[in-house]
């Protein structure tokens, strides 16, 4: 194995992400959030997609995952269950534990929201060649394949 090709890897590998979040935070959720009359940040529309994933889940689950610090994650939540959009439900095995649910609301929002996430895509996208969006999508399918084979 060439060494000299896995310490590249390792760095794009390690630089690459974070660029990628930046991007798909700051040009498309923002972009979209603003056009949906609700008034959440990235972080409660992370955290309500993850719901959407996985169910329901813990408070301290939901921030790991996120990588949100627990005093972000209490007023988070309480934004989120304020707009109806998730709700608590104490653990039926622990009650000194309170999970986190999507209401129908939250749901129905989400869903409103991907359509309009994937519009900004769209738009944001145009500006590229169709070489560029064809280059684009054979990478991010070969880099989703070659992932997948890490997990």
């Amino acid at each position: 194995m060439d060494n000299s090709i896995l310490e590249r890897v390792t760095e794009d590998l390690l630089s690459i992400p974070p660029v990628i979040f930046r991007i798909v935070r700051n040009k498309f959720v923002r972009a979209a959030l603003t056009d949906i009359g609700v008034d959440i940040t990235p972080h409660h529309f992370e955290i309500i997609r993850l719901l959407m994933e996985e169910g329901t889940m813990h408070v301290a689950e939901i921030g790991q995952r996120l990588e949100i610090a627990r005093a972000q994650m209490t007023q988070l939540i309480e934004k989120l269950v304020d707009l109806g959009i998730v709700e608590r439900q104490p653990d039926n095995n622990d009650r000194r534990i309170t999970n986190i649910s999507l209401t129908q609301q939250g749901i129905s929002l989400l869903e409103e929201h991907k359509h309009i996430v994937e519009e900004a895509i769209r738009e944001i996208m145009s500006f590229l060649s169709d070489g560029e969006l064809a280059e684009l999508s054979d990478s991010l399918r070969k880099l989703w394949s070659i992932l997948g084979k890490l997990e």
